[in-house]
């Protein structure tokens, strides 16, 4: 690999979004930034209301739209965390990005987002038996 810059390597590591995904999750960042609990109240009252409201299958692409917009959102965010955490890793060993092969680079990639994932889901499911045994936390 030639010496790239580490920004410019990591770069092409992480997910881009097409250009409508992008517009919607800017929007729907936007209104959540503003206010979060009357939109994700919005957005839960749009998913119950959308089988009544909608006319043939067009509930259907409303799901599908909303579904992947918010996936795209959280893969997106464990993409950026697993390259930040590699990066992290190779200033401790004292190595540069492109001292890597690129397919090194992103099975640590991956292995640090699976690392991550399993994280989240652990801490989901600690809060769920704490809720469960009646100890809050915040």
């Amino acid at each position: 690999m030639k010496k790239l810059n580490e920004v410019a390597i990591f770069e092409s590591f992480r997910i881009q979004p097409s250009k409508n995904e992008k517009i919607e999750v800017e929007r729907l960042k936007k209104q959540f930034k503003e206010s979060p609990i009357s939109t994700t109240g919005l957005m839960i009252l749009e998913s119950i209301a959308a089988p009544f409201v909608s006319t043939g299958g067009q509930y259907i692409d409303f799901y599908k739209k909303t579904y992947s917009n918010i996936t795209i959102v959280f893969k997106s965010s464990i993409r950026d965390a697993a390259i930040s955490d590699v990066s992290q890793k190779l200033r401790k060993r004292k190595k540069k990005a492109y001292e890597i092969k690129k397919t090194d680079l992103e099975k640590m990639i991956l292995k640090e987002e699976k690392r991550i994932k399993e994280k989240r889901e652990d801490s989901l499911f600690k809060k769920i038996l704490l809720v469960h045994l009646g100890i809050p936390f915040l």
